[in-house]
């Protein structure tokens, strides 16, 4: 999330800086290229041509922000002390950098320092000693073609490379991600936000776990680059004031909250960062690296360097040294001096189980040749254990970055046997009896996990008598159809994952969920609209104009006037190609800096008092990678809420950043009157908190459930009388519903019909 006017206003620059962004700026469209072709398989935005426009900087489009000018000089932890409810479940865990390691991500283009990336991949896999792999990101089948080349000419092992294509924008590999995390021990991906002027980067993480490596994803909400987040021992963390001023609406409080929810970070330590006149990314990866538990290697600026550079670090040092015992070893550091300069630093490094990559500049420039030798010395110092293997980086470092700056470990799992966790449901649910659930799990295993099996228990874990599935593929998810068991509040599903030693783990939701009987109730736009159910927009000058306002001034349009048959579009999930698709409702582009918001309303029959579980659920995404949230209105609290309890920006239901169609949904299980108004209406915000980009809606919809037993005479008893009045109310298929026959339609079509028999069938039998 994007807050503040960090990246909402131009910053002054140097003459040379604008004038090399003017060379490089991303907001040109080409009307020839503006379409996508209808069968990407998501919106693609318009790709950079490296090849004619030149490489992308490391530092923001823009620029990075100047310094705050009383950011506190010395460094200082937060800590989150709260209890409020995960969105994700299972013990979360940053490894460091240090960690063991299964390989590297890198990305390669032919335009873009090719020469570099060749040499790290080289090192990394040629030696047939090391198993690691290198995973390299590519845009087309020809860029891996020009890569094997290259990289087999250098004395790569090309059986230790595997290629991922997908679009991009940059070679900045480790700032867009993924952030790799350990959920109860199997392995997932948290995603940050990145330049929005680079949405294909800001993608990569999403991409990655859903098509390559298949593990759950989690969208922090959180604007950083991965250059400026090094996790360390005992759960602790290490970043920049840069976070601050990249989330200016966020209170350190919150920042705190998300690092330890998402990243298991407990204590995170901020320092200042460099001032732009010295390091044009303010990360604390151009002068700062963690070597193991308990060294650590920071920059020492050269005498005559920038004052203030001076201080951060060796006050950085001082407080690794005495605040938290670390060994703190000082390699050389400079900057060519005044905005222009470049600074040539030898932190920007990374490891890989027992080798450190280093850069170097001698080879570009013997007059660096001695201080390449102080920063070799001084690893070696801080790692005698490892071999240290400079890469030659004086072509790359004028960007504003080295080799750090273009890589990711990928954590290496090293148990013995398997390690499994179930995403869902993982505790708290209602699931409707009847219906379909998906099951998600992840499971993790030094060479691959071969299959899983899954099974229901209806005592709280005590049994698991009945099996869901068995020896399905580990993809991570499972189309579960939940029995119409009757009393089951202590549910709890289990997955069991074996590997190819027979070796197995297993793994069950953290606490119990309910399968309920209900009617079905689903409130869309396929009727009504404009009448019962309605959508306004389409947008708001920040989230000021939403604090507390249920209809804003500025989304007071009905969408069918901003777009023609907008209420259509959004009454199926048919969209599927671009935004262009026609089976889509494309919002109008927010104008002065404005942001893409929409309010959907719905007038709810059932009574709050029989209601079980109201679910939101909207399909689509947000232009260029864009964050999208969703909330609902709490009439007691008059504000924007996530339906459980927590209210105000940022405390939404779900959230997330994609460039292709993606669902967001929420549940409100209790205190239903707090959201419905005296007659029954329900108000939903899609929010897109970033200036001047259009949100595209493929389908929203409210689906109410109702408890329902199937007792009709209300005895406490479901027997053959119930039976009777079923069958008496039954008009088969496309029959309707005769008078008072209505809670015979459990599936709730507008029809008693034998979908409905089966599921009664299934209750009078006991499930």
């Amino acid at each position: 999330m994007i807050h503040g006017n960090a990246l909402k206003s131009n910053h002054m620059l140097p003459l040379c800086v604008m004038a090399f962004l003017a060379a490089v700026t991303v907001c040109a469209i080409n009307p020839a290229i503006a379409e996508p072709p209808e069968s990407a398989p998501y919106a693609v935005e318009i790709e950079w041509d490296e090849a004619i426009q030149g490489p992308l900087p490391r530092w923001r489009d823009g620029g990075t922000p100047e310094l705050i000018p009383d950011q506190a000089m010395h460094p200082y932890t937060i800590r989150f002390a709260a209890t409020e409810d995960a969105p994700t479940s299972g013990l979360i865990a940053s490894p460091p950098e240090y960690a063991p390691s299964d390989g590297v991500i890198f990305r390669y283009s032919t335009s873009t320092w090719p020469t570099v990336v060749t040499d790290c991949v080289a090192a990394l896999t040629g030696d047939p000693a090391h198993d690691e792999i290198a995973y390299v990101v590519v845009q087309s089948a020809s860029q891996q073609a020009s890569a094997e080349s290259q990289f087999a000419a250098a004395g790569a092992d090309l059986s230790k490379v595997e290629f991922i294509i997908t679009p991009n924008n940059s070679i900045w590999l480790r700032d867009y991600g993924p952030h790799f995390i350990w959920q109860n021990g199997a392995q997932a991906i948290v995603d940050s936000h990145y330049y929005p002027t680079r949405p294909l980067d800001n993608f990569i993480p999403t991409v990655l776990a859903d098509d390559f490596f298949v593990m759950p994803s989690y969208d922090i909400g959180l604007y950083y680059s991965g250059g400026n987040f090094q996790p360390g021992p005992d759960r602790s963390g290490f970043v920049t004031s840069l976070i601050n001023q990249d989330n200016s609406g966020f209170g350190e409080a919150y920042i705190a909250e998300l690092y330890q929810v998402y990243q298991g970070i407990d204590a995170l330590t901020i320092f200042p960062r460099l001032p732009s006149a010295v390091d044009g990314t303010g990360h604390i990866d151009m002068w700062f690296y963690l070597v193991d538990d308990d060294t650590a290697i920071i920059s020492e600026f050269i005498p005559g360097s920038h004052s203030t550079a001076i201080s951060v670090t060796n006050n950085a040092a001082a407080f690794m040294e005495n605040e938290l015992g670390f060994e703190v070893i000082r390699v050389p550091d400079s900057n060519s001096g005044g905005t222009s300069g470049i600074h040539y630093t030898y932190t920007n490094a990374f490891r890989v189980n027992d080798r450190i990559f280093i850069p170097t500049y001698g080879e570009g420039n013997p007059s660096h040749l001695a201080r390449d030798g102080e920063a070799f010395a001084g690893w070696q110092a801080a790692a005698p254990e490892a071999e240290i293997i400079p890469i030659n980086c004086y072509s790359i470092i004028p960007a504003a970055g080295a080799i750090h700056c273009i890589v990711m470990q990928v954590p290496r799992y090293t148990g013995m046997i398997p390690s499994a966790h179930v995403v869902s449901p993982d505790g708290g649910e209602r699931l409707m009896g009847g219906r379909n659930h998906e099951v998600q799990w992840v499971a993790t295993d030094d060479e691959a996990v071969t299959s899983v099996d899954l099974y229901l228990s209806l005592d709280g874990g005590a049994t698991y008598p009945q099996m869901i599935a068995d020896d399905e593929v580990d993809d991570g998810f499972f189309t579960w159809f939940v029995p119409m068991q009757t009393g089951s509040d202590e549910a709890m599903v289990k997955v069991v994952a074996h590997d190819g030693d027979a070796n197995d783990d297993e793994a069950s939701s953290e606490s119990g969920f309910s399968i309920v009987h209900t009617q079905r109730h689903v409130y869309d736009f396929t009727s009504g609209a404009g009448v019962d159910k309605w959508g306004w927009g389409h947008q708001t000058a920040n989230w000021s104009g939403l604090n507390g306002v249920r209809r804003p001034a500025e989304a007071g349009s009905e969408i069918d006037t901003l777009q023609a048959d907008a209420y259509t579009k959004i009454a199926h999930s048919d969209a599927n190609g671009s935004d262009f698709d026609p089976n889509r409702y494309h919002a109008p582009n927010p104008f002065n800096g404005r942001e893409s918001t929409h309010i959907f309303e719905f007038m709810i029959d059932e009574d709050p008092s029989l209601l079980v579980d109201i679910e939101i659920l909207w399909e689509g995404y947000g232009d260029a990678c864009l964050q999208m949230e969703l909330y609902v209105w709490d009439y007691v609290e008059g504000q924007w809420c996530d339906g459980a309890g927590q209210c105000g920006e940022n405390r939404y239901m779900d959230n997330q950043a994609a460039n292709r169609d993606a669902t967001l949904s929420g549940h409100i299980q209790s205190e239903f009157e707090r959201y419905l108004d005296v007659d029954g209406m329900l108000t939903v915000l899609l929010y897109a908190e970033r200036p001047s980009q259009e949100s595209m809606h493929d389908y929203i919809s409210v689906t109410a459930l109702q408890a329902y037993d199937g007792d009709y005479h209300g005895d406490g008893v479901l027997d053959l009388f119930d039976f009777g009045s079923f069958v008496g109310c039954f008009s088969g298929p496309d029959g309707g519903i005769t008078f008072g026959c209505d809670a015979g339609d459990l599936d709730s079509d507008a029809d008693v019909d034998f979908a409905d028999f089966a599921m009664f069938q299934r209750m009078f039998d006991g499930g």
